[in-house]
């Protein structure tokens, strides 16, 4: 397995315009806040379209568009 090490002392790069456009857009003034605020955007978006590609897999299952029994066929 590969082992992930993060170096405390190293600072990440950031686009120092793009994070003030940030804080301005969400009328927040700590660097922090406003990073945690994209990562938490970045975290629902993901979510949400997980979620909506899971249940149009579920309509899609309900309305019997997959063929289960060629699974089957496979293992034969």
């Amino acid at each position: 397995m590969t082992e992930t090490v993060i170096r405390v002392d190293a600072e990440p790069e950031i686009d120092e315009e793009l994070l003030a456009e940030a804080q301005r857009q969400l009328g927040l003034t700590s660097r922090n806040e406003a990073l945690n605020a994209g990562l938490r955007r970045v975290v629902e978006q993901e979510r949400a379209r997980r979620r909506a590609a899971l249940e149009r897999m579920q309509q899609m299952s309900d309305e019997g568009l997959f063929d289960y029994g060629a699974l089957d066929e496979v293992d034969e």
